[in-house]
């Protein structure tokens, strides 16, 4: 898939190139044109790579934006999210409630900082200082936009059916927000560790997007969050997750002229 889709870029890129336009504006503007072409590089990360980590984090916000705008001001995803909520509340189980109860607290700010001090403590071992950055930036990028978000929104909470007690506003998920980045974060990490075990990255992927999902229901299935909270939650999330791995990704090509792996 990989080796198709490099195929296909260049052959793209050549067409391109290849166009009278396209070979003026070159002569004309040589050091702009080459910045562009290198934008589509498929080989390095700061090439095609990261020209596809922006495309999708615009994306992202268009659509983060458009979630906000509607919670704020469209009655129809009000109700969805209450009809949502009242769905799972009629078939609450004991059983279910409290696994999901435990489940959620994966996410919670204590798992992160206990989560976080294990990364940390593995990273200065192998003196991985780069991915130690990036990791906390996008930790303290996800907590500051969740405070951020709910202070500036200040929408209540479906506290009626609420399986337990929470403060703070309800907009957006900061568990679900949290779960994305923080797991999506480990997740990449240990698939650049395994570069060359594709059956223990898919596992971590595997792993890393089931906690994801699980976390993200079990708010709403508590009673804690919304609907759309949720999918705010990982809008957000993923686009810290973004940042995080292009942090990485960019600081290592520009140290080593290499991607983040396994000391290699």
């Amino acid at each position: 898939m990989k080796n198709l889709l490099s195929h296909h870029v260049r052959k793209s890129k050549r067409w391109f190139l290849n166009h009278s336009a396209v070979q003026r504006f070159q002569q004309r503007f040589p050091h702009v044109a080459s910045f562009i072409s290198d934008r589509f590089h498929p080989k390095a990360f700061v090439g095609l790579p990261l020209t596809l980590v922006v495309v999708v984090a615009t994306i992202n916000v268009a659509l983060l934006s458009e979630l906000t705008e509607s919670v704020m001001d469209a009655a129809w995803i009000v109700m969805a999210d209450k009809e949502f909520t009242t769905s799972l509340y009629n078939i609450r189980s004991p059983w279910l409630s409290k696994f999901l109860f435990a489940v959620t607290q994966l996410a919670d700010q204590q798992a992160v900082f206990i989560v976080g001090a294990f990364v940390s403590v593995i990273f200065l071992f192998r003196k991985r200082y780069l991915a130690l950055t990036a990791f906390w930036l996008a930790m303290a990028g996800v907590g500051a936009s969740v405070r951020y978000g709910k202070t500036f929104i200040s929408r209540a909470r479906p506290s009626d059916v609420a399986y337990y007690e929470v403060e703070h506003f309800s907009f957006p998920s900061g568990h679900a927000t949290t779960s994305l980045a923080l797991y999506g974060l480990l997740a990449y990490f240990l698939y650049r560790h395994y570069h060359r075990r594709s059956q223990y990255q898919s596992l971590a992927v595997w792993i890393a997007a089931v906690l994801i999902l699980l976390i993200g229901f079990s708010r709403i299935y508590l009673g804690v969050h919304f609907l759309s909270d949720v999918l705010a939650g990982y809008l957000l999330g993923l686009l810290w997750l973004l940042v995080g791995v292009s942090l990485v990704e960019v600081m290592m090509f520009r140290k080593n002229k290499q991607p983040f792996n396994n000391g290699k």
